[in-house]
């Protein structure tokens, strides 16, 4: 039996809040041709995007004097979020413009076989990421926003920004 071409890819789209959530949001129109799934860290600017989403939430990055234990700790617990979330929905490809809240959630794509791509974010312009030097071994496409980004990344794809 021929699938259906009408049937949407499934795809998920994780990063943390703030500008990595905004860089995300500039792909809607790309991203909402797709069966969808948005995620990102719950906090109060990310619970009004229930409305106009299809969204998840991860357990928040830490803050305060823990901070360090607290960072740890929230890795653990995504982690066990991202398998509830990733078998839930089954994606086909999953990508992110970063941050350490896609790192669980890329681990457990790469041993599932799902298709990883990394979108590093516009801030890096010269500089490279903690996160994205940890997953960069493991994913199938590295886009950089910037030209000067491929000498650190080598297999780093060049297609200009987002924004």
């Amino acid at each position: 039996m021929k699938k259906s071409n009408n049937i949407k890819k499934k795809i998920i789209l994780i990063c943390s809040d703030g500008g990595h959530l905004a860089q995300i949001l500039e792909l809607e129109e790309w991203f909402t041709k797709y069966n969808y799934l948005l995620v990102t860290e719950i906090s109060p600017s990310t619970l009004k995007l229930r409305d106009n989403y299809n969204i998840k939430y991860l357990k928040n990055r830490s803050k305060g004097k823990n901070r360090k234990l607290s960072f740890y700790w929230n890795l653990f617990i995504n982690f066990f979020i991202s398998l509830k979330i990733i078998f839930s929905h089954f994606p086909k490809v999953i990508i992110t413009t970063g941050s350490h809240t896609a790192l669980p959630m890329f681990l457990i794509g790469k041993l599932l076989n799902i298709k990883l791509i990394w979108i590093l974010s516009f801030a890096r312009i010269k500089s490279k990421a903690a996160s994205a030097n940890i997953i960069y071994p493991l994913v199938d496409k590295f886009i950089v926003q910037w030209p000067d980004m491929v000498k650190h990344y080598k297999k780093a794809i060049y297609l200009g920004k987002i924004y």
